[in-house]
């Protein structure tokens, strides 16, 4: 098993409307599907996705690096909560994501932190100029 000390939370980028009456299994396929025939990639590039309802579901294995923050995977994880279009990098979690989101993402970070040695959450946009995952993740997770 790889070494994992940082978890990185992401947006997918979508309005929230988007597959909001599809499963969540529904969306990881067509993520999936953006991943693998539009990018090329060996698979989708993050290891867990928290639909809009709450439902969390597997994304690449844990066992594999990532494909989500440039030169950050090898010793990642990446967790994506679908919604986040247009949003700001230090906007309020709930003006993009759902409660039943935020609730599902904090427990998400705690397994994973009862895991694996993590020593640092963080957001996509504390390492790259993007808005994603359109909140301050540090503020938020140690708030």
């Amino acid at each position: 098993m790889r070494e994992i000390n940082l978890a990185v939370v992401h947006c997918t980028a979508t309005n929230p409307s988007w597959y909001a009456d599809k499963s969540a299994d529904d969306v990881v396929k067509e993520i999936r599907r953006w991943h693998v025939q539009e990018r090329k990639w060996s698979d989708i590039g993050y290891h867990t996705i928290i639909h809009r309802n709450g439902d969390v579901v597997g994304g690449r294995p844990i066992e594999r690096s990532g494909a989500h923050t440039r030169g950050l995977n090898k010793h990642s994880v990446g967790i994506a909560l679908v919604g986040g279009r247009g949003g700001c990098s230090d906007d309020d979690p709930l003006e993009h994501f759902t409660e039943a989101q935020i609730t599902s993402l904090r427990k998400v970070i705690d397994d994973l932190k009862d895991n694996h040695p993590i020593t640092k959450v963080a957001g996509h946009n504390d390492f790259a100029k993007k808005a994603c995952p359109c909140f301050n993740v540090k503020s938020w997770y140690e708030g």
